[in-house]
C-alpha cells in the first residue's frame, strides 16, 4: 500500500503547515471583512469564514505539534480536524510558554470544533447550532498563528493585533 503523501515528514513539514496556516487565516479575515457591512452576518459569522479560520487553526496546532516531534501519521490518526484535542496536546508539549487564550477565546475554540470537527461547515446539516462569536476566533486564530510561527521559525506574523 502507497504512504499518503501528507505523512511524509519530508514532504510536510512545520513550516509548511504553518505557511499553509497563514494563508487560510489570511483568507477567513479577507471573507469577514467582505461580508462585514452586510447585517445578515452581524450575528453569525459567515461559513466560509469559520471554516477557514478553523483550518488554519489545524494546520497552525500540527505544525506546532509536528515541531515537537508528534508523527505525520499520529497528527491524521489521533488529531484528525479536532481542535481542541489538538490544541490541549499543543499545550502539554509548551505551546502554553508561547501563548495564553483566555476562557472566551478557549470556549470560541471549543464550539468552532463542535462545528468544524464534524463537518457542519463544509455540509448542511439543519438544525439549531451555536457558532462563535468572530472576534473571539479572530484573536485565537492570530495569537496561535503568531506563537507556532515564531516557535518553528516562519518570517510571517499577523501585525497590529493588540491583545
Amino acid at each position: 500500500m502507497r504512504r499518503p503523501l501528507h505523512d511524509d515528514p519530508d514532504r510536510t513539514t512545520p513550516i509548511g503547515l504553518v505557511r499553509y496556516a497563514h494563508e487560510f487565516l489570511l483568507g477567513a479575515l479577507a471573507v469577514n471583512d467582505k461580508f462585514a457591512d452586510d447585517s445578515r452576518y452581524q450575528r453569525i459569522p459567515p461559513i466560509p469564514a469559520l471554516y477557514l479560520a478553523g483550518h488554519s487553526l489545524e494546520l497552525s496546532l500540527k505544525a506546532y505539534l509536528a515541531y515537537r516531534g508528534v508523527p505525520l501519521k499520529t497528527l491524521r490518526r489521533e488529531y484528525g480536524h479536532e481542535l481542541h484535542g489538538a490544541l490541549r496536546k499543543a499545550k502539554e508539549l509548551g505551546l502554553g510558554d508561547s501563548v495564553t487564550l483566555d476562557g472566551a477565546e478557549e470556549a470560541a475554540v471549543e464550539i468552532l470544533d463542535d462545528l468544524y470537527s464534524t463537518k457542519q461547515l463544509e455540509y448542511i446539516v439543519t438544525g439549531a447550532k451555536v457558532y462563535p462569536v468572530w472576534g473571539l476566533i479572530e484573536t485565537s486564530g492570530v495569537k496561535v498563528f503568531n506563537a507556532v510561527a515564531a516557535v518553528v521559525g516562519y518570517g510571517e506574523r499577523f501585525e497590529g493585533y493588540h491583545f
